[in-house]
């Protein structure tokens, strides 16, 4: 029997109410859970959701390999595949029709007590829903996602993401969307990332990245007219995802840089964006990171570094093969493209234009085919395209088709695209 509690203790997450207790009993089990949204506790255990609504608890080794997992409540919730941690280790959750925190009173390592924390805002009657989260961000405050509500006849209708403050009470928009927000995740100095739904559209998926005001004082007044737009920022093109929609995000740290992953459980692919601000605008590169063997559903950064995740077949550890000849990555410098690399490319190859197809697309619509000469770096890992047709208001596409490693190997995968906003 493993167990968090009987080998170490929890500690409450507030430290003016903070005590050792005993916390949920972990053990090892003949099957995996169903996994789709993760929370992370600590460095070793996390809360996940199952498929069928249950809270359950995960321990870890260090090296990601799954030691035990035992439910923390037999309750199925109707709840969105979204998990927060609140405090004394509380779980909040979310369903279309309200925001619910769920405790273990009397400490015995099940939650037996669950509270609505918000069932009303503007527009319910009206039939406006929760669509994402909740998502916790430093400040205390849960943050969810309401679908389009016209807040004055004949206005348009728009989305909201919403913080409430659990010291006041209080609901506050924080920015606000015409298209639906079904996804987000927060970043470092409260950067937003959200999936913006727009389902007759079938050439792309939209991501917005979107800089959230500074918290203000509970007695101030919401300006409407001072909150942030949150806009499509990138274009994931459709191919890139074999015609199947990105769900869940999530921000991590690797080689210096904040990324941004995304999950596409219908076809099993991972989505690596790199985030680049360009004066007002936001920009950046667009991917193919990995395939994974199972669909993924739900993502977390557990630890520095490490990245789990999970979907119907339990927890996946997702790591990159370190093997694999691939594109790490693609950015754009006045009049060149700069591509790095896995490994050290073929020299001969990489040298000739024909090696590559580059497309400029313009948002507004409208292609056209770029130009470019091709040079390498000294330590054989980038590659630089020169061309001076590279306009702003555009989605680059880039594609390699015919640049083998210096050792032979061919590409995981040929094709990356960059979204130009300006420079």
């Amino acid at each position: 029997m493993l167990s968090v509690g009987q080998d170490e203790l929890a500690i409450d997450t507030r430290p003016d109410s903070s005590r050792p207790r005993p916390f949920v009993q972990i053990s090892e089990q003949p099957t995996t859970p169903t996994v789709s949204a993760i929370a992370p506790i600590d460095d070793t255990n996390v809360f996940f959701l199952n498929q069928r609504g249950q809270i359950g608890v995960a321990k870890f080794s260090p090296g990601l390999s799954l030691i035990g997992w035992d439910y923390y409540s037999k309750v199925k919730l109707n709840a969105l595949p979204s998990l927060a941690l609140g405090p004394n280790y509380s779980v909040v959750t979310a369903s279309t029709k309200e925001l619910t925190q769920s405790f273990d009173t009397d400490q015995d390592g099940s939650l037996d007590f669950f509270q609505a924390l918000v069932r009303k805002w503007e527009g319910q009657l009206e039939g406006v829903r929760i669509t994402a989260g909740p998502v916790a961000d430093p400040h205390g405050r849960l943050l969810f996602a309401l679908s389009p509500f016209a807040p004055e006849d004949g206005a348009p209708p728009v989305a909201r993401l919403v913080a409430w403050n659990p010291a006041d009470q209080t609901l506050k928009t924080v920015t606000w969307s015409q298209l639906v927000i079904g996804s987000f995740a927060l970043g470092p100095d409260s950067l937003l990332a959200a999936r913006l739904l727009m389902p007759d559209y079938e050439d792309g998926y939209y991501v917005s990245l979107t800089e959230l005001p500074p918290v203000t004082p509970a007695d101030s007044k919401e300006d409407p007219t001072t909150l942030p737009k949150t806009l499509p920022s990138l274009l994931i093109p459709a191919e890139l995802t074999d015609g199947k929609p990105p769900t869940q995000l999530c921000f991590f740290f690797e080689d210096g840089k904040e990324k941004l992953l995304l999950t596409c459980p219908e076809s099993k692919q991972l989505i690596e964006i790199v985030p680049e601000k360009s004066g007002k605008a936001w920009q950046g590169s667009i991917l193919l990171r990995s395939k994974t063997t199972y669909p993924v559903q739900s993502l977390i950064e557990f630890s520095p570094g490490k990245l789990l995740g999970g979907g119907e077949n339990g927890f996946v550890p997702l790591e990159i093969n370190p093997d694999l000849y691939r594109i790490t990555r693609i950015s754009i410098a006045e009049d060149v493209i700069v591509l790095d690399f896995s490994e050290e490319v073929d020299r001969l190859q990489a040298v000739k234009p024909d090696s590559y197809s580059v497309q400029s697309v313009s948002l507004r619509g409208g292609k056209s085919e770029v130009s470019l000469q091709p040079t390498v770096e000294s330590d054989g890992k980038t590659v630089i395209l020169k061309s001076s047709e590279i306009q702003d208001g555009t989605v680059l596409r880039v594609v390699c088709q015919n640049l083998p490693s210096s050792s032979g190997k061919a590409l995981f995968n040929t094709s990356v695209f960059y979204t130009i906003r300006q420079r």
